[in-house]
């Protein structure tokens, strides 16, 4: 298997503490997971399938199988430690989710849907990214639909600075030290590819969903995708 991103080294945590540290980390992550539950629950239908790329513990996985009691879902992560975490929290849907550790450049199932959080951003460059949507439409059925949270930052601007003063401003209020934030960032830097907004929206573009579009966004943090048209 090629470079495995692993969640406890990424943010220095072993997968039981990582529901409570992301949270320190990300804001408006659960206004980010109830985003991503709606535009499924109004678009994905009874008896669906859904596939979850990087599904870490199980939060959104859990989110979705609760929000939409007919689906199906399959949990897609490289990090054996963090399937495992998903197994426990998703134990009392037995019977309508599956896990499997693969990679995202891995062939996908035919499905309804395909979401993730805070993960595609871990994508080394714009070809991969690229490759990975066209796979994903090719994956999807008609009217099925992609929906990715991540953060999406210009490289440099003022757009940047006050997204990134915000950040800050919301991990100070969780204890974290303007000094161990820049610890954070620069550990980090080595796996996170942050990129705008049209950017990003552009590459799913051209992986061929027609009207890729912004569903929320509260500064750095968006959900966003597209819908599978038939032709």
């Amino acid at each position: 298997m090629a470079h495995e991103h692993r969640v406890a080294g990424h943010l220095g945590v072993e997968p039981e503490e990582y529901d409570r540290t992301i949270r320190t980390f990300i804001p408006q992550y659960d206004r980010m997971l109830e985003t991503i539950v709606h535009w499924l629950q109004a678009n994905v239908p009874a008896g669906g399938y859904v596939v979850e790329l990087g599904a870490g513990t199980g939060a959104l996985a859990a989110a979705i199988l609760d929000g939409l009691p007919e689906v199906r879902v399959q949990l897609v992560d490289v990090d054996p430690n963090m399937l495992e975490a998903a197994a426990a929290r998703c134990a009392s849907y037995a019977g309508r989710f599956e896990l499997r550790r693969s990679r995202f450049q891995d062939s996908l199932p035919r499905c309804d849907a395909v979401v993730a959080t805070l993960a595609l951003h871990h994508v080394a460059d714009d070809l991969e990214k690229g490759t990975l949507y066209h796979a994903i439409h090719e994956a999807l059925e008609f009217g099925g639909l992609l929906v990715v949270g991540d953060l999406l930052i210009h490289p440099e601007g003022p757009e940047r600075r006050q997204m990134l003063r915000d950040w800050y401003a919301h991990m100070a209020a969780h204890g974290i030290t303007e000094v161990e934030a820049d610890g954070h960032f620069g550990q980090w830097a080595a796996e996170d590819r942050y990129v705008p907004l049209v950017q990003e929206l552009e590459l799913i573009r051209a992986g061929g969903f027609r009207r890729p579009d912004c569903f929320w966004r509260d500064g750095g943090l968006a959900v966003y995708g597209g819908f599978k048209e038939a032709p």
